[in-house]
């Protein structure tokens, strides 16, 4: 995959948008000489051969924390509702 240097881009800010670091961009573009020198519309390769996974790093712990919020609050729901049926039930007298 390659990424299209837009005006104002450092490779700094490149490697933060894709979870690398700018030692890896690096060497996947030895043409680039001067890290701090690099050109808008220049085309700079930010995927290495095994493709770019975007759950990688913090996005795929906020995602396991999402997920661990989903199912206590699930779980607490469940709770609330089976005691509510078990109200309704005394009250119906079943």
């Amino acid at each position: 995959m390659y990424y299209i240097v837009q005006p104002g881009d450092s490779l700094q800010s490149i490697a933060m948008q894709y979870n690398t670091t700018v030692r890896d961009l690096r060497s996947l573009n030895p043409r680039i000489s001067n890290p701090n020198r690099i050109y808008v519309g220049e085309r700079i390769e930010v995927d290495n051969q095994w493709g770019f996974n975007p759950w990688w790093g913090n996005e795929w712990q906020r995602g396991q924390e999402e997920y661990r919020k989903g199912r206590a609050e699930y779980r607490r729901g469940r709770a609330e509702y089976k005691k509510g049926r078990e109200e309704y039930s005394k009250y119906r007298g079943w």
